[in-house]
C-alpha cells in the first residue's frame, strides 16, 4: 500500500483529495495543517494518521507521495520540501502563482529526479468526458464555439474565505481558481491556443471576481471562458456550437456535491454512475433531445498517479500541459493590464 502525506485539511484536502486517495488504494499516513481545529478534525477522521502542524514535519515521515492542498501561496515552497526529501508530489491547482514559478518548480523536480504533477480534476468531469465523446463521434458536427462557465451570484464577499481576501498576486481571486479549470479543460479538448481577449475585474473590490478569457485554438475553435462570483443570472455550464447542432449542459458535474456530502467513491468511480453524470441536451433550433452523458470519475486521476508510482507510467498531467495552462493565465493578466 502506498503511504501518502496530505498538506492542508480544508475543503480541498478533506473533501476532495482524502476520499479520492483512499478510493485509489492509498493509505493516508500523515496530515499537516496549521489550524488546530483542522488538526483535531483530521485526527478524528483518520486516527491512524500522524497529525502534524507543518509541512516541514510531514516530509520527514516515510511516505510514497505528498499531496499539497494548502493555500496557493504555499504550493511552490511546500513542493520543494517534498522534492528535497525525494518524495513524489501532487500539487492542487494552481501549481504555482505564475508561469515562471511553475517552470522553476518542474525544473527543480526534474533536476532531482522526483516526479511532480498538478491536480486538474475537472478533466475527469462528466462534462469533459462527454465533450470528448461528442468531438470523437461528430454528434453536433464541426465545433466552432465552446462556452464554459463557472458562474454564481455572491454579491457580498466572504470575509473568512482566503481566496476572496488574498491579493491576486499572492494567489487569491478567480483567475488562479476557477479559470485554471476552464483553461485546462479547453486546452485538453481543443488543443493549443492563444489568448484573444481577457478581462479581469474586481467588482466587489478585493480580488478578481469576474474573469472572462477568450481563446483562439489552432484547430479553429474559439473558447469563451467565464468565471464570475457576481453573475445574477448564471449561464449554462457548457454551451457548444457545432455546424449540425448545439450541446448544452446546464448544471455542474455532480461529483463535488457528492464529495462535500461525504459520499465515498470506489476504485472504479461511483457505485451509482448516474449520480455522477451531468444532464445534457442537443438542440437544433427549437427542437431538442436528451443526450446520454458519460459519468464523471475523479478517482481516475489518482488511479493514474498510483500506476505512475507503481510501475513508472506517466503522471496524469504532463509538464508541457501544466506549463501551457500557466502561460495562458499569465497572458490573460498581461492583456488585461494593457487595455
Amino acid at each position: 500500500m502506498k503511504r501518502v502525506g496530505l498538506i492542508g485539511y480544508g475543503l480541498a484536502g478533506r473533501s476532495f483529495h482524502a476520499p479520492l486517495l483512499q478510493a485509489a488504494g492509498f493509505f493516508i499516513s500523515a496530515i499537516a495543517s496549521r489550524s488546530i481545529e483542522k488538526r483535531g478534525l483530521a485526527h478524528d477522521e483518520f486516527p491512524l494518521a500522524t497529525i502534524l502542524a507543518s509541512a516541514q514535519e510531514l516530509v520527514e515521515e516515510e511516505l510514497d507521495l505528498v499531496v499539497i492542498a494548502s493555500t496557493n501561496d504555499g504550493h511552490a515552497e511546500q513542493a520543494r520540501l517534498a522534492i528535497d526529501a525525494g518524495i513524489p508530489v501532487v500539487v492542487d491547482k494552481p501549481m504555482a502563482l505564475d508561469y515562471y514559478e511553475t517552470l522553476a518548480l518542474f525544473d527543480y523536480a526534474d533536476a532531482r529526479g522526483v516526479p511532480i504533477t498538478v491536480f486538474f480534476n475537472r478533466l475527469f468531469d462528466s462534462d469533459t468526458l462527454t465533450m470528448k465523446q461528442v468531438i470523437e463521434t461528430g454528434e453536433i458536427g464541426d465545433i466552432f464555439r465552446f462556452e464554459s462557465r463557472f458562474e454564481r451570484f455572491r454579491p457580498e464577499s466572504n470575509p473568512n474565505a482566503w481566496r476572496e481576501n488574498t491579493p491576486s498576486i499572492l494567489g487569491g481571486g478567480l483567475l488562479l481558481d476557477l479559470q485554471t479549470h476552464l483553461v485546462s479543460t479547453a486546452l485538453h479538448l481543443f488543443g493549443a491556443a492563444e489568448v484573444a481577449f481577457a478581462s479581469l475585474r474586481k467588482i466587489r473590490g478585493e480580488v478578481d471576481d469576474d474573469v472572462l478569457i477568450v481563446l483562439k485554438h489552432e484547430n479553429g475553435v474559439d473558447s469563451y471562458l467565464s468565471a464570475s462570483a457576481i453573475a445574477g443570472a448564471p449561464g449554462p455550464r457548457l454551451r457548444v456550437n457545432g455546424r449540425k447542432a448545439a450541446l448544452i449542459a446546464t448544471g455542474l458535474d455532480p461529483q463535488e456535491a457528492l464529495l462535500r456530502a461525504g459520499a465515498k467513491p470506489l476504485s472504479t468511480g461511483w457505485k451509482d454512475a448516474t449520480s455522477a453524470t451531468s444532464e445534457f441536451r442537443i438542440y437544433k433550433g427549437e427542437n431538442c433531445i436528451d443526450y446520454k452523458g458519460i459519468p464523471g470519475n475523479y478517482v481516475s486521476y489518482y488511479n493514474q498517479v498510483f500506476s505512475a508510482l507503481e510501475n513508472g507510467a506517466e503522471m496524469p498531467i504532463s509538464r508541457e500541459f501544466a506549463l501551457d495552462v500557466a502561460r495562458i493565465l499569465d497572458r490573460a493578466r498581461e492583456l488585461d493590464i494593457r487595455q
